[in-house]
């Protein structure tokens, strides 16, 4: 009997210690499906945390690109060389790298990593991919963990209207005199615009007179007064109002000439007869040929000027149309003088005849010369649409009424001397005007948006 109690008792241990290998071993099996389930369940956190993360970048450096302005026309290594200098002036972008700075190596623009909060954080890298579009694609990471997603931005520009002010300048104005600027139906449209970085942004001298007011984009400009001057209507301590330093920057408008190019097919070059008693219908002068229109001189249609070229207007000129010239703002060898008398009629008046029939449409401008330094001596009646050039000067009795505005894209002081009087009226074009093109804007495709993890 005793014999029998003990080999029940020798099973039992034996049948105790194999379940407790069983156990042991679905603890250990239990342990270890728990373990890797919590770390899917980690891994899995940081993989939504990395793609969060790249989402969350996406969102800012497209709010960014959509604050921002490009050149006219930009493509390629162009654009990337613009979009580097303009997100490297950004403060939302700097502001936030840690003293870090952006690298351009190989056609990639990289923005370095942004930290978020968590340990997480994005960065971005810029590429080229045809024309006008880039590949924006941005790198969420949490942890050990990569997410990123990819959208194409593309780069639009938007047609220019005429600026609403008269004189719209990066240099300094500098009136000395009996000049006055005035508008033709209310003092506005005698406004001027300086986003001149110079100490002394206005200069005026003498009898000078502004009809609407200054504004300037430099906070810590001043103006230099001296005698009989009017500024805004008021004279004396009261000008002061009328000056309004650190105005809010304005997107100038470039010129864009294709519009106009192909209209410009009679060659003009260094064989032609300028002087005398001519008609020039839709001309190209050719770089180099420096000439000079004198005698009475008629003009129809385009005149597209080649760079380099000084091209002088003296005597009688009649013109009805547009010059219009290359693009670029280099000055070198690029000169537009008006020093007879000019009158000037709208592209619309011209006749409705095969060269003609569509540059009728194509109101809005009478010069558009980036580049050319553009001199008036003489008088010019009533221009019927905006000028654009790389620097004005008026002098003597030069002036007129200039329908549209004025654009001095040059950071050399506009100059009005003598009895120069300009009068600027907004009333006839309100529409985009042809030639000029607004500031290039990005806008983003989502039907492009990938997710990948690398």
């Amino acid at each position: 009997m005793s014999l029998r109690r003990q080999h029940r008792q020798g099973f039992a241990a034996i049948i105790a210690l194999i379940l407790l290998v069983v156990f042991a071993a679905l603890s250990a099996t239990f342990f270890t499906a728990s373990n890797v389930t919590m770390l899917q369940a980690e891994n899995q956190t940081h993989v939504q945390e990395a793609l969060l993360a790249a989402e969350s970048g996406l969102s800012f450096h497209t709010y960014v690109l959509k604050q921002v302005s490009m050149g006219s026309g930009l493509q390629g290594t162009a654009l990337m060389d613009a979009l580097r200098t303009t997100l490297a002036a950004q403060p939302q972008i700097t502001g936030n790298l840690g003293g870090a700075g952006l690298t351009y190596a190989g056609g990639v623009l990289t923005v370095p990593a942004i930290s978020l909060d968590g340990g997480r954080s994005f960065e971005a890298t810029f590429s080229d991919c045809s024309g006008a579009n880039l590949s924006l694609k941005v790198t969420g990471r949490s942890g050990s963990v990569s997410r990123c997603v990819t959208m194409t931005c593309s780069v639009s520009q938007g047609q220019a209207f005429c600026p609403t002010a008269g004189i719209v300048t990066r240099g300094a104005v500098n009136l000395t005199g009996n000049d006055s600027i005035k508008g033709a139906n209310t003092a506005d449209e005698g406004q001027i615009y300086t986003a001149t970085a110079a100490v002394t942004a206005v200069t005026m001298t003498g009898n000078a007179k502004i009809q609407g007011d200054v504004y300037a984009t430099n906070p810590n400009a001043q103006a230099s007064l001296t005698g009989n001057i009017s500024i805004g209507g008021a004279t004396g301590a009261a000008v002061a109002s009328h000056i309004h330093f650190g105005a809010t920057p304005v997107d100038i408008p470039e010129v864009d000439p294709t519009v106009f190019a192909p209209f410009a097919t009679n060659i003009v070059d260094g064989s032609t007869s300028t002087s005398g008693n001519k008609t020039f219908t839709n001309i190209r002068i050719k770089a180099n040929t420096n000439p000079t229109f004198s005698g009475n001189i008629t003009i129809k249609g385009v005149v597209y000027i080649e760079k380099p070229n000084k091209v002088n207007f003296s005597g009688n000129l009649s013109f009805t149309g547009v010059v219009v010239t290359d693009p670029g703002h280099s000055t070198t060898g690029n000169e537009l003088n008006f020093t007879g008398n000019t009158s000037s009629a709208a592209i619309e008046t011209l006749p409705d005849t095969a060269d003609f029939h569509d540059l009728r449409n194509l109101k809005g401008a009478f010069i558009l010369a980036p580049g050319f330094t553009t001199k008036f001596a003489g008088n010019f009646g009533t221009v019927n649409g905006m000028m654009a050039a790389e620097q004005f000067t008026f002098t003597g009795n030069a002036g007129g009424t200039v329908r549209g505005s004025i654009i001095n894209y040059g950071t050399s002081t506009f100059g009005m001397s003598g009895n120069a009087s300009l009068i600027f009226d907004h009333s006839t074009y309100k529409d985009a005007i042809p030639g000029l093109s607004g500031p290039g804007k990005f806008s983003v495709s989502p039907g492009t948006y990938v997710e990948s993890s690398h």
